[in-house]
Parts: structure tokens; C-alpha cells; sequence
């Protein structure tokens, strides 16, 4: 059986917005949410999203000026949440965050003009499969362009996918919602690859396995008895 997670859901301005959004994500058929906070997690709502079967994942997203700003916030901020994620804006960005070992998930503009410029090269895909990295891809970015712009960024994201898979870069596709009108069901989201020609299985991995796999290995090495990988404190 395959546990569904949406790894990014963003907290909304409104008071009672995200237990409407955790309420939605528990009716689709999710069992784990990613829910970014800014730089405070909020240990409370573990218990609020527990009461509706849901497994709630802290997480931060970056969003660096520059490569002295991403260390900064990697060294102040790594051992606070779950899951550590940079949107790159720049490719010294990219770079950075894609060979550095405390960031867990690598996620690029969706404005096609930015992103034909800093999106997932073989280089970065290369340095995000020795440290770890997962590429995502937001499936909120897709939905308010307009029908140009939309296919000129599902050429881009498919470049990007081949270039994660030829370096066994894992992909986890997230809804990205603000809303609840951004959410979607576990298969809505595994659909978005086969934009990228791939098949169901790779698409369903990507929103189950993959996500899954990253959240356990953190909460691992977030337990006190961690040294390293394969050595704990007992």
C-alpha cells in the first residue's frame, strides 16, 4: 500500500486557513503533509493534524540572495525543521544548494523567462545525486499561467526531469497550494509527469515512495542518538 504525502503545502494568511487545507489533504487521501511555515515551526498543529490521520512534516522553504545568505540560513535553521528546501534564483544558488548535504529539496521559478536560465542542469543533477538532493516539482506553478508560458514551462520541467533521472536524482512532484482551490488528489499530482513522458509508477513514486523516503531519513538523523549515517548513540 502506498502512503501518499503532499511535501509542500504553504501556511495561509487566514486564521483557520490551514486546518481547512489539512481537513482537504486528509479527504484526498493523503496520509503525511510538508506544511512550510516560515522560520518558526509550529509544533502544535502535529497534534490538530494527527487528529485527522495525518502525519504533518515540518518544513522551511529558502529563498537565498546569494550563496553567504543560503549558509547562513542552512547553519541557523537545519536542525529546527524536517525538511529544508531552496528555491534557486540564481545558478551560483543552484550550485550551492545542490552540493550541500543539510538541503533536502531543490525547487526552481516557475516563470519560464527565469527559469530557462537557472533551471536543473546535469551539472547541478550530478552534484544533488552525491549529496542526497531531491528535485521538485510544484504542481501550483503550473496553474495560473497563461496557455504560451504553460507549455514553454512543461519543456523546461521535462529537460529537467531527464536530467534528474539520468543521475538518479529523486523527484517528488507537491501540490505547492496556498489554497485549497491549489490542492489536488495523490493522482492529480502523479499526472503531472506524465507530461514528462514518463509512466504511472515513476508519477505515483513521486508523490508516495520518494517524498516518504526523505522525510524518514531526517527524522533519523533529527533523533539525539544520531552520529552519522549508520552510527547512532545508544
Amino acid at each position: 500500500m502506498r502512503r501518499f504525502i503532499d511535501l509542500h503545502i504553504r501556511a495561509p494568511e487566514e486564521p483557520d486557513g490551514i486546518q481547512v487545507m489539512l481537513r482537504l489533504a486528509a479527504r484526498l487521501g493523503f496520509r503525511g503533509v510538508g506544511l512550510s511555515q516560515g522560520e518558526t515551526p509550529h509544533r502544535d498543529l502535529k497534534e490538530l493534524a494527527a487528529g485527522m490521520g495525518l502525519d504533518l512534516v515540518s518544513r522551511v522553504d529558502l529563498i537565498p540572495r546569494n550563496t553567504g545568505e543560503l549558509t547562513a540560513a542552512l547553519r541557523r535553521l537545519r536542525r529546527r525543521f524536517e525538511i529544508v528546501a531552496v528555491e534557486c534564483r540564481s545558478k551560483k544558488i543552484a550550485r550551492q544548494a545542490a552540493k550541500d548535504h543539510r538541503v533536502d529539496i531543490l525547487s526552481f521559478p516557475f516563470s519560464p523567462s527565469r527559469r530557462g536560465r537557472i533551471g536543473l542542469d546535469r551539472q547541478e543533477a550530478s552534484l544533488a545525486s552525491q549529496a542526497n538532493c531531491v528535485y521538485e516539482i510544484n504542481h501550483s506553478d503550473l496553474l495560473y499561467l497563461d496557455p504560451v508560458d504553460r507549455s514553454r514551462l512543461i519543456g523546461m520541467m521535462r529537460r529537467e526531469v531527464g536530467n534528474a533521472r539520468r543521475f538518479d536524482v529523486p523527484i517528488v512532484v507537491s501540490s505547492g497550494a496556498r489554497t485549497p482551490l491549489q490542492m489536488r488528489d495523490p493522482r492529480g499530482l502523479a499526472a503531472v509527469l506524465t507530461l514528462m513522458s514518463l509512466d504511472d509508477e515513476v508519477g505515483l513514486d513521486a508523490v508516495s515512495r520518494n517524498p516518504e523516503r526523505i522525510v524518514k531519513a531526517n527524522r533519523g538523523k533529527l533523533d539525539p542518538g544520531f552520529v552519522a549515517p549508520g552510527v547512532r548513540r545508544v
